[in-house]
């Protein structure tokens, strides 16, 4: 199905697809600090990107109410967004990655749990949103990758399997290349963006503090077990 739209220069019309299984539009759920800058800048080179973000938690209850209209999205559109915050989970947001999953399919990176926990605690301090340490926050933080997709240990594999791909922030460039060949995309070189500076409360991290945070995080490392499985199996 197609729709003609008016050039504002000429009387041309230009042939605009809408999603279909054949030419589906795509959702890239960003989780914080797992590639995503550097993802997006690709992204820009192979989609139309729509930006989904908001900017402060002043404007959070207006983007609750305020989604992008599915309707309005065409084929090789590719909404952007983090989906972080209870109301504005994925699902919530676009059931449609559920109820429409042929025509609009989500796609997300993660990697390493407890880099995450790390990266993500460094990326807030360095925003001015963390006063506690780096252990205070992951001793009171437990499986972040299931608060955020959200999912439990009962429904994790459903949850995942909703996304048609997942990338290993450990395997960036693979990742990039897997999905590029899965979209019929160019091949693009990944360059690391938007690094987040550590100071030395990263020495925390024995081998004994490692294997703590392993069994207190177990769903996360299962998510993320799933998804490299998964990945690796591309």
């Amino acid at each position: 199905m197609t729709e003609n739209k008016s050039n504002h220069s000429s009387s041309e019309t230009v042939e605009v697809l809408l999603p279909s299984k054949e030419h589906p539009a795509y959702i890239f759920h960003h989780f914080i600090k797992c590639g995503g800058t550097s993802v997006t800048r690709i992204l820009h080179t192979w989609f139309n990107v729509v930006n989904d973000h908001f900017v402060s938690f002043d404007q959070l209850e207006d983007y609750k109410k305020n989604r992008i209209d599915v309707s309005r999205i065409r084929a090789n559109d590719c909404i952007a967004g983090h989906y972080a915050y209870d109301g504005t989970y994925l699902h919530q947001r676009y059931p449609e990655i559920i109820t429409q999953r042929d025509r609009l399919k989500a796609f997300t990176f993660l990697g390493d749990p407890l880099e995450f926990f790390v990266s993500f605690y460094y990326y807030s301090r360095e925003h001015g949103r963390m006063d506690k340490s780096l252990e205070e926050f992951i001793d009171e933080n437990k499986n972040l990758y299931a608060y955020y997709f959200p999912c439990e240990e009962s429904d994790y594999k459903e949850v995942l399997d909703r996304y048609f791909f997942i990338g290993i922030l450990e395997k960036l460039q693979e990742s990039m290349d897997k999905l590029a060949i899965i979209l019929k995309k160019p091949r693009i070189d990944i360059k690391l963006l938007n690094k987040t500076q550590r100071d030395d409360q990263v020495s925390i991290l024995t081998p004994e503090f490692v294997s703590k945070f392993k069994k207190d995080n177990e769903l996360d490392y299962a998510i993320y077990n799933y998804a490299l499985s998964s990945f690796n199996a591309i």
